[in-house]
């Protein structure tokens, strides 16, 4: 029941980063003026950063989670996403997908995926460690 749940949030995170990075700017500002009394303010570029590289690692994760057997699918997941969506940034509107966005989304997603996997290797071999 519990692995059915983190399937169907892993491949709901992908509608909700493919909104969240696909729809009207303001939309992304408006979240970061209700955050960032919050996080002390931090410059809008900055924030940015961070919001990329956390949102693909809880998205890696959660992939990594969703899919523990098949690391191959997990990575090309969340990898082509990552590209794919700064590629679809680039046709709308006001917004710009660069490499550097699509570095950041990438980085995040491998950290996800990578803590992900060590989670799941410390709690198989935790009997081990006991002894």
């Amino acid at each position: 029941m519990f692995q059915k749940f983190v399937i169907i949030a892993a491949w709901a995170s992908i509608l909700a980063l493919a909104f969240a990075t696909l729809t009207h700017v303001g939309f992304v500002y408006s979240i970061y003026y209700k955050l960032a009394p919050l996080l002390m303010r931090p410059g809008m570029r900055i924030y940015a950063h961070f919001e990329h590289v956390i949102a693909f690692a809880v998205f890696g994760a959660l992939f990594a989670f969703a899919y523990p057997k098949r690391l191959m699918f997990a990575c090309s997941i969340v990898f082509i996403s990552a590209v794919a969506l700064e590629y679809l940034q680039t046709l709308t509107p006001d917004r710009h997908g660069t490499l550097i966005d699509a570095f950041e989304k990438i980085v995040g997603g491998a950290l996800g995926i990578f803590a992900t996997r060590a989670i799941l290797w410390f709690t198989r071999h935790r009997r081990q460690f006991q002894n």
